[in-house]
């Protein structure tokens, strides 16, 4: 009880301390506020936008694939035919394989059946030239299942103009990317010539666009059925290239798809492999945002210890007659640092209120793109993480800022000060 006299009777002189020098003490509270409204508003902003994009990117990357690739030989003749001897070979050429995965479609059949496994797609990928009139560009067809790459890729929502429905009921069709129909001119229902690796031509009709909102993947990819691309290529109804499979949980990938290489003997990689340099980006800017914020609130708790500091040395005499009054050490110490706690609590408060105002209005701020097919307005993002983190940091830079002052105010000695 009597401590909690004691406290009551240091935050009623502390107010009295903070009314007397109002202008700063206002300067000091705004300090925070400031400090919390940045963090609150830059983090929001910043993790929103990584969110955002983070999410188109993954939702066109399977979270584990299969596939296979081309490799040197291990040996060459000169080793076979002289085992005994040192041989020296340079620009040793690939070995001369197919890239389809054995038994690919048993394979995909069995992965459907593991609990594990939300959505897997057997698919086949190839490098073609779309030739229109004088414009010829290199890309990328994929032969799928549609309703396989729709389960893993939701293709449905991507669709721009036309239908994915007409790959498995129309010859020799395909659905382009919108920045490859840009740059051939094309639309739904014209046709164009695709020419494969071999050489061989091929009349096809575009029957839909889509648009994922990755640049690279718009500007270069097209889908077809599965028939039709083995077709073109002139390999049996088997032959994949790519197994893409998605997890329910996204976290057991990278061990799954070691498991998946070394049971099959192909290559594999996971969705953390193939986003690892967007994944590298936002924990940069992760680091940059926290930085600016910290420095703002360290300048704001700067701002705070040299108010209190002036206080002292301007309260000398009433710290020393509260000293000689029989207030302890640890009371003048509390008095400080009550100062300190008003004016960090009132400044983080006030910080998260302007921070997410700030935040909100720039989510309904319109945004339109022609990248971003689902993008309407800025993205924000408003987990309760960075307000409590933002809350907890201004309290401590407070805190600390005004532990030192109380420290030097509670060792005062008043026989010195009343002496004069």
């Amino acid at each position: 009880m009597k401590i909690f006299t004691n406290i009551k009777l240091a935050a009623t002189i502390a107010f009295t301390h903070m009314r007397a020098r109002l202008k700063q003490t206002v300067i000091a509270t705004a300090g925070v506020t400031f400090g919390i409204t940045v963090f609150i508003f830059m983090v929001s902003f910043i993790q929103g936008s990584n969110d955002f994009v983070q999410a188109v990117a993954f939702e066109q990357s399977p979270h584990l694939r299969l596939y296979n690739e081309i490799q040197t030989a291990p040996s060459n003749i000169l080793d076979r035919a002289e085992p005994g001897t040192i041989n020296m070979v340079s620009h040793v050429k690939p070995k001369d394989i197919l890239l389809n995965l054995k038994d690919g479609p048993q394979i995909v059949q069995a992965l459907q059946q593991d609990p594990r496994v939300t959505a897997v797609s057997g698919s086949v990928s190839t490098q073609v030239f779309y030739r229109l009139g004088s414009s010829s560009i290199n890309g990328t067809i994929n032969g799928i299942r549609f309703e396989q790459e729709n389960a893993l890729f939701n293709l449905q929502s991507k669709l721009v103009d036309g239908s994915f429905r007409e790959l498995s009921t129309l010859p020799n069709s395909i659905v382009v990317g919108v920045g490859l129909a840009r740059r051939l001119n094309v639309k739904t229902g014209d046709r164009l010539e695709v020419t494969t690796e071999k050489g061989n031509n091929f009349s096809v009709k575009v029957v839909g666009i889509f648009k994922t909102g990755l640049t690279d993947i718009d500007k270069q990819q097209s889908y077809a059925s599965l028939n039709t691309v083995q077709r073109f290529l002139e390999v049996p109804v088997s032959y994949i290239t790519d197994i893409k499979i998605k997890l329910h949980d996204m976290e057991l990938a990278p061990a799954m798809s070691k498991e998946l290489q070394a049971k099959y003997g192909f290559h594999g990689s996971d969705w953390k492999q193939d986003n690892s340099a967007l994944l590298e980006g936002d924990a940069l800017r992760k680091m940059i945002v926290y930085g600016v914020a910290t420095t703002i609130l360290l300048v704001a708790g700067f701002g705070i210890f040299n108010i209190l500091t002036m206080m002292i040395y301007e309260k000398m005499k009433d710290i020393a007659i509260l000293k000689a009054m029989g207030f302890s050490d640890t009371d003048i110490r509390w008095i400080f640092l009550v100062q300190a706690l008003i004016i960090g609590i009132t400044g983080a408060l006030m910080g998260l209120v302007f921070g997410f105002l700030s935040a909100y209005g720039i989510s309904k701020m319109p945004y339109k793109s022609d990248v971003m097919i689902t993008l309407d307005h800025l993205p924000v993002s408003f987990s309760a993480v960075y307000y409590v983190t933002g809350f907890t940091f201004g309290i401590l830079t407070t805190t600390l800022a005004g532990y030192l002052p109380s420290r030097k105010a509670a060792g005062v000695d008043p026989i010195t000060i009343l002496r004069g």
